[in-house]
């Protein structure tokens, strides 16, 4: 059976091969490193790994360092990122089975950073505004939503809404994620299926359908699956997911389905031929 050290020194190997160029492994034992989070490479934590790492204690945020370069470096308080990736570390960890992985994984979808938003909200794209100005201004328009449920923190909510092409559909969501509190959201999860006559012939007909899960795995496939199951047709159906810092395991996939099937029923879709 392997050492706790030899599972740690594996595990930063392994992240180390997939994320070249982001660790600096500070002692030769690698009990303390400096990495950089994926995808916000802005910022940099320093680990520490106890010795009794990973078979019975978890690793420790010592220090979160937000680069000068940040965009709107005023929009971070050092303190609650700290504190909010400890957290973050400690629902991942699970005595004996590494979590570091796992948690800068985690790390992605809980970090919707100030700058984003701004970046969002500027008008950069023109593409994107073209497309924008197929559907009307209200981010909400069109769709119809679930009540909300949450769970150890975490907050689901639904909406759908009929759609009659791709372009539609994707259109709504780019608006549906202007909104604030959307934009918050750690997983916007989604799934459509749509049917429309063939322009060659009329009396045959395309059908799209697919689904995003927006990092959450497995998520969109599921909720593909669901409207499959109940037959609806030109619908898309989306979920967001706000993050609490806790993880809920499987449970979250029921609230992900319980949600979209209240959505997807309250905008009047039935069963079709």
């Amino acid at each position: 059976m392997e050492s706790d050290r030899e599972q740690l020194l594996e595990e930063l190997d392994a992240i180390d091969a997939i994320y070249p160029d982001l660790m600096d492994r500070k002692v030769d034992d690698s009990s303390i490193i400096l990495i950089k989070v994926p995808q916000h490479e802005h910022i940099t934590i320093q680990v520490s790994f106890p010795q009794k790492y990973p078979s019975i204690e978890a690793p420790h945020i010592l220090e979160v360092i937000v680069s000068n370069s940040a965009k709107r470096q005023d929009l971070y308080d050092i303190k609650y990122l700290q504190n909010l990736f400890q957290e973050v570390m400690d629902s991942n960890f699970h005595q004996g089975s590494v979590c570091f992985f796992d948690f800068l994984t985690e790390l992605d979808a809980v970090l919707y950073m100030g700058e984003e938003e701004a970046a969002n909200d500027e008008s950069n794209d023109v593409g994107r505004v073209n497309r924008l100005e197929l559907i009307p201004t209200d981010p909400f328009e069109g769709w119809i939503a679930s009540d909300p449920i949450t769970d150890r923190a975490s907050t689901f909510m639904a909406f759908a809404a009929h759609v009659d092409s791709e372009a539609q559909a994707f259109a709504m969501l780019e608006r549906l994620k202007t909104d604030t509190k959307i934009k918050k959201c750690a997983h916007v999860m989604s799934a459509w299926r749509i049917k429309v006559p063939s322009e060659r012939n009329k009396d045959q007909v395309i059908t799209y359908q697919d689904s995003d899960d927006d990092g959450e795995a497995a998520a969109g496939s599921r909720m593909l699956h669901l409207i499959t199951i109940m037959d609806v047709w030109n619908v898309m159906v989306v979920v967001g997911r706000w993050f609490g810092g806790t993880h809920i395991g499987p449970d979250r996939f029921k609230h992900i389905n319980s949600t979209a099937r209240e959505a997807v029923l309250r905008a009047g879709f039935e069963r079709q031929a």
